[in-house]
């Protein structure tokens, strides 16, 4: 039989403000287009989307009824009919029901459903998501011909547990990919150490993610509380006992903590620095591209996502920063927590817990060693697991099953 080589990607974000969903979509198109695939990508018209001349066809399509990033795409129906497998980021309220209703309408049509997180809100937007999730989830799960899971750790602790349960032979595991061209160990960018005020002898923490009311789970208040109670201080380990006090002084660095993201939560968080005293070693360097993300992963000791929800499903910056030969600390949730390998390449600590965080960090930054060995081994893990040119085969075996 012959493997049906037309793919059909819809997603509900899409490069610059795609988050780790959008990211990932955008080099599965670019990656199945490089194999020889025709590709279509079906994503919201959002107004600031990166449209840059692929292999494949970019459709931005009108939304009626947004919501975030969620709405019904019109001229869906249309544009599905030059595919035969369609592969559905999910979730994307509102256009899965379009979807839900193609493949009833075509069934020879091949459905993939790519389950990327459980969605999480606060207020009357987690009861909206629990209902429609109990409506419609099922309808989706039993249209699907394949479900890709981002890992089965997730998956056993997500909405998809009892259709995992029941059905297990329609699940696969299909983790998120990597660039590792891109997210490699690189020597400090000088200009950039100039620029945010960094030393060769200071001890940085990174954060990599958004600022903003929709990805308040992503932990920065534990983060800045944890901060606090390091040490201000640090000198070289060559350097103990023996040395003048006024040498010793001169090469001391200092903590520094790393954030990069932005958006309407990041006043909050600068004042919250200002309260506890950490300001001034607290470096705020706001939204940066995908691909100068090394040049920064490369200023750092250790990176930290202390989210304080499951919804952390994978955690695409764990990965990137591994890959780039970092040590890892992220919190202990279904999903996340799979993407490292405790006492190995990181730690793992509990969620919302400012102390358990201080405490694993001040463990890393004290031992220049035990930081360095978790990051050679997290960037053997990260290349191996998550390297886009091992995903992608990954996928062609889903399509070619199908």
């Amino acid at each position: 039989m012959i493997m049906d080589k037309s793919i059909a990607i819809i997603v509900c974000a899409w490069p610059p403000q795609g988050g780790g969903i959008g990211n990932n979509a955008y080099y599965h198109a670019g990656k199945l287009a490089d194999r020889g695939y025709k590709v279509g990508v079906f994503t919201p018209d959002f107004s600031d989307i990166q449209k840059i001349d692929r292999n494949y066809i970019l459709h931005n399509m009108r939304t009626f009824l947004p919501w975030g990033k969620a709405g019904f795409m019109l001229g869906l129906f249309r544009g599905l009919k030059d595919y035969g497998i369609i592969h559905l980021y999910y979730p994307f309220f509102g256009s899965d029901l379009l979807v839900w209703l193609y493949k009833k309408k075509n069934p020879k049509t091949k459905l993939v459903m790519h389950y990327e997180m459980d969605p999480v809100g606060e207020g009357i937007k987690s009861w909206i998501f629990r209902i429609y999730f109990k409506l419609f989830l099922g309808l989706i799960v039993k249209a699907s011909d394949k479900i890709g899971v981002l890992s089965y750790d997730h998956a056993e602790n997500s909405y998809l547990a009892p259709y995992l349960k029941s059905s297990p032979d329609k699940f696969i595991e299909l983790p998120n990919g990597i660039d590792t061209d891109i997210f490699k160990p690189l020597p400090k960018d000088e200009n950039l150490m100039q620029m945010n005020n960094i030393s060769v002898q200071d001890k940085v923490i990174i954060f990599v993610g958004g600022l903003d009311r929709q990805h308040y789970f992503k932990g920065v208040p534990v983060l800045l509380e944890a901060f606090k109670n390091l040490p201000v201080n640090y000198f070289p380990n060559i350097l103990e006992g023996g040395v003048q006090r006024g040498v010793l002084q001169e090469l001391r660095g200092e903590a520094k903590l790393l954030i990069i993201g932005d958006g309407d939560l990041r006043l909050e968080f600068e004042k919250q620095a200002m309260q506890l005293g950490v300001r001034d070693r607290v470096i705020f360097a706001g939204w940066v591209k995908n691909e100068d993300l090394p040049k920064y992963y490369s200023l750092a000791d250790v990176f930290v996502l202390p989210s304080t929800a499951k919804t952390e499903s994978f955690g695409i910056v764990v990965a990137e920063a591994q890959a780039c030969g970092l040590a890892a600390i992220v919190s202990n949730w279904p999903g996340v927590r799979s993407t490292l390998i405790e006492n190995m390449t990181g730690f793992l600590v509990k969620p919302s817990d400012a102390d358990d965080l201080a405490t694993k960090l001040k463990q890393l930054l004290n031992d220049e060693k035990l930081c360095r060995r978790f990051g050679e081994a997290g960037h053997t893990n990260a290349t191996e697991k998550y390297d886009w040119n091992k995903v992608v085969l990954r996928m062609e075996d889903i399509y070619s099953s199908l």
